[in-house]
């Protein structure tokens, strides 16, 4: 399990900093990855193995080692965001119900079950019924068929009466308010350590340390972002802002 978290953590990071450096050497990356959770070792030998299997590449420039990220591994992190690209497009204004009825006996079915709606920006309504506004009916019905579970198992797509309350569901499944308070509190130590370091008040020891705390808790909550429709979640811009203010948090330090 920690091995997984890792790579996710690996893969995120590469691609966030890619967009910041050109290339980045394992030491470099280290450096800027660097959490309390693992050692360096740990990480080294966890970038060695995602190059064996091809998920990272390791190349030589300027006598340097340098990574990128293969397409092997872009798709393992796409199953963790993919949502971000359906969040872009136009709302249908359907949403897609999820309900179920699993014996307990067959708990390991309803876990994968779970994992599943999880993974296409489901949430849970009540213990047995899921929803969600992506345009997944097609998938969850091939998974229940793959796995054989319709009856048991069924989605439908519905419209609420009154279309003025989407906004408020999509706040009560998703807990957007509290979403959009993670984002706002990201922009803002992002920019007071901006600040801060611009101004001297923090060495750039400290502004690394700043960073790779902010890298994580950004991580963090792109991976729990339902990336839900721009008409079900107008503060989704707040998303973009604390990814751009982190990346130029990130220059700064950088280049100094």
């Amino acid at each position: 399990m920690l091995r997984k978290s890792l790579k996710r953590r690996v893969l995120f990071t590469l691609a966030f900093l890619f967009d910041v450096y050109n290339d980045l050497s394992p030491r470099s990356f280290y450096r800027k990855l660097y959490s309390p959770l693992y050692e360096e070792d740990t990480i080294t030998q966890t970038l060695s193995r995602m190059a064996k299997v091809g998920e990272i590449e390791k190349k030589i420039k300027n006598g340097e080692v340098v990574l990128h990220i293969l397409a092997k591994g872009e798709s393992i992190l796409n199953e963790d965001v993919n949502l971000q690209r359906l969040s872009k497009k136009s709302w249908d204004g359907a949403w897609r119900v999820v309900i179920f009825d699993i014996e307990e006996k067959s708990r390991h079915v309803r876990n994968l079950l779970r994992t599943k709606l999880k993974s296409l920006g489901f949430a849970m309504w009540q213990e047995s019924v899921y929803i969600t506004p992506h345009p997944v009916t097609e998938e969850m019905n091939e998974f229940f068929e793959e796995k054989n579970l319709f009856p048991s198992c069924v989605c439908f797509e519905a419209k609420l009466s009154n279309a003025l309350g989407n906004q408020e569901l999509a706040s009560y499944l998703f807990h957007l308010e509290d979403l959009s308070q993670t984002y706002s509190n990201l922009i803002a130590d992002t920019e007071k350590a901006l600040h801060d370091f611009k101004k001297g008040l923090i060495k750039q020891t400290q502004a690394y340390e700043l960073l790779r705390v902010l890298i994580e808790k950004l991580q963090q909550t792109l991976l729990d972002d339902p990336f839900l429709p721009q008409e079900l979640f107008p503060e989704a811009k707040k998303r973009e802002k604390a990814q751009k203010t982190i990346a130029l948090l990130s220059k700064e330090v950088a280049k100094s």
